[in-house]
């Protein structure tokens, strides 16, 4: 027995010898022009499928509808997404088809995946597959778009990815270049064109533009979505950028939706605390920054008449979780969130919801 014993420390020194040999010597190749072998890459997607589909438990989709707008995911994965995976009905990028493994196409593969399975493979990423994981961990509701978006069947998708440009936008872009950056979501003049996470920018301060755009270029404000596009913009495209959301009119400012302002009482309530703040809770008026006077307005902080209540109510909630951060101005939110109900943070955002937008009211 002793024998056997010495026989099998023997022969794993020898293998460990072996092993070693061969990695210090480098002869075994990881060059991804090969490919992989029929049973390595077998071997590899079961074990990343039975991975997801194990760690991505418990994760549901929102039941919030705006957390699910496949419009926006379209616009995130036109930026994050298309150099590897390609766009539906084109080729593949060329140099995507030499990575190992090749990135899966966007096609009715995407079906067999569970709404859970995908926003996994988005918000982590994949080891050794050159799927990058989300670049702001603490923003994994904005993948949720994303999920929409590859769910849909691929005639929606090519629709979505179908954008017409008129006259004026050509020439917009024709002027000023890296507005492509921004259109798709904002438009040319400012007015939200991928639902309700995105903000209009049209008659925001340009002090307020230009920070922003740092916040996000710097990762000082978390946003997965936003990063990206201003992580590549200089000094002086932020400035032109902030100019000219800053300047321009719309004339496209979707009107709010009778269902979001509807309820008289809100607005009331929404208007007092507003207007007054609450001494009691050191909650300090919200016009003395945000408005709704423009003589009242400051201009390094955002304007909130006219956006959405949707998107209103969810960035109090995101300050509230600290998922929304960025210069000294947007950490004052913090302490103020923190105080707020439930119902005040929804009766503010109906209030400036139901305001005039803008561009619409007397002086603008």
């Amino acid at each position: 027995m002793l024998l056997i014993w010495k026989r099998v420390l023997i022969a794993c020194c020898v293998l460990g010898i072996l092993g070693t040999v061969v990695l210090v010597s480098g002869v075994v190749p990881v060059k991804a022009s090969s490919g992989h072998w029929q049973i390595t890459r077998w071997f590899l997607n079961f074990a990343s499928d039975r991975s997801v589909s194990f760690h991505s438990r418990g994760t549901q989709p929102p039941e919030d509808s705006g957390l699910m707008d496949a419009r926006l995911g379209a616009e995130i994965y036109k930026t994050n997404c298309r150099f590897c995976h390609g766009l539906p009905g084109q080729e593949q990028p060329p140099v995507a088809k030499g990575m190992t493994p090749t990135p899966p196409r966007l096609d009715r593969s995407l079906l067999e995946k569970e709404p859970r399975e995908l926003h996994y493979i988005i918000q982590h990423g994949i080891k050794f597959a050159g799927m990058p994981a989300w670049p702001v961990p603490t923003r994994s509701d904005e993948i949720w778009p994303v999920v929409a978006h590859l769910r849909q069947s691929l005639e929606e998708n090519r629709e979505t990815f179908d954008t017409e440009r008129s006259e004026s936008d050509l020439a917009a872009l024709a002027k000023l270049p890296v507005l492509q950056a921004c259109v798709d979501c904002h438009g040319v003049d400012g007015a939200s064109r991928a639902g309700k996470q995105v903000p209009h920018l049209t008659g925001q301060g340009e002090g307020y533009l230009r920070l922003s755009l740092l916040a996000f270029r710097s990762s000082e404000r978390n946003s997965g979505v936003m990063m990206p596009v201003c992580h590549a913009l200089t000094d002086q495209e932020v400035d032109a950028l902030s100019k000219h959301y800053h300047e321009t009119v719309s004339t496209n400012m979707p009107a709010s939706l009778e269902a979001e302002v509807a309820d008289h009482a809100a607005i009331e309530r929404g208007r007092k605390l507003a207007m007054n703040g609450d001494r009691g809770r050191k909650i300090p008026s919200c016009q003395k920054c945000h408005g709704p006077d423009a003589e009242n307005r400051r201009d390094e902080y955002p304007n909130l008449a006219g956006q959405s209540k949707w998107y209103l109510q969810r960035q109090l909630e995101l300050f509230l979780k600290r998922a929304r951060c960025g210069a000294q101005t947007a950490r004052l939110m913090h302490p103020i969130a923190d105080k707020l109900s439930e119902q005040e943070r929804s009766d503010l955002a109906t209030f400036y919801a139901s305001l005039q937008t803008p561009d619409e009211r007397p002086g603008k």
